[in-house]
């Protein structure tokens, strides 16, 4: 079994704006990311001292992500908001950032490799794709303190890895949206999802708000 739809993206992508909508439309459950009192106290302290705060901080979101993934694959009609598919993108960054050792990161990498491969791919992967200043400019928008706390350099690498990981994803259809042509109704795009989950075959879909196109998944 395994989940229908999972929407990724970079912070201040639009996930939950658009899991609402097409929660609506499609009729689908929304899984959004699983929280508690301790990760919301980890996810402060990480933003005010990340080198201090970011080994233990990505160990507590890998449990939630594969919680998470099981609740989906039980569901099975449900949009889910992130994934374990994309937790290692956050810990690449504070590795590159010099906010994670070498070591840490190895120990994560391998807890992370053995949690995926009990995981199962959804029937379509969304990817909502963004400049780094639209993000910005969203991240700012809502205001969260400890979020605002981070430089914005941060968030640059952060897309960065998101745009190389859905370069070559290949584990299930793919579509990739992109949400700085789109205000946030999201044109048809709840049609567009309907058409690619009739198809049985795996493509790279893309669509702007205008046109949908379609290419091989990679290899």
């Amino acid at each position: 079994m395994r989940p229908k739809i999972i929407v990724e993206g970079t912070v201040g992508a639009g996930k939950t704006t658009f899991i609402n909508c097409l929660t609506k439309r499609l009729m689908l459950e929304p899984l959004y990311e699983l929280t508690d009192q301790k990760l919301v106290q980890i996810l402060e302290r990480f933003y005010a001292d990340p080198i201090k705060w970011g080994f233990q901080l990505q160990i507590y979101f890998l449990t939630k992500r594969f919680q998470q993934m099981k609740l989906g694959c039980e569901k099975i009609d449900v949009i889910m908001d992130r994934s374990i598919f994309c937790d290692h993108i956050f810990p690449r960054v504070l590795l590159k950032r010099g906010e994670m050792t070498e070591i840490e990161y190895l120990i994560y990498e391998e807890l992370h490799d053995q949690l995926v491969s009990l995981s199962s791919p959804p029937e379509l992967m969304i990817y909502l794709k963004c400049s780094t200043k639209t993000a910005i400019d969203r991240i700012k928008k809502r205001g969260r303190l400890w979020e605002l706390q981070i430089d914005e350099g941060y968030w640059e690498t952060l897309n960065q890895e998101y745009e190389d990981f859905f370069s070559h994803y290949n584990l299930s259809t793919l579509l990739i949206v992109d949400t700085d042509l789109l205000d946030e109704n999201f044109g048809q795009i709840d049609l567009v999802i309907q058409q690619i989950l009739k198809d049985p075959k795996k493509y790279v879909y893309r669509y702007d708000g205008k046109s949908l196109k379609r290419s091989v998944a990679s290899a």
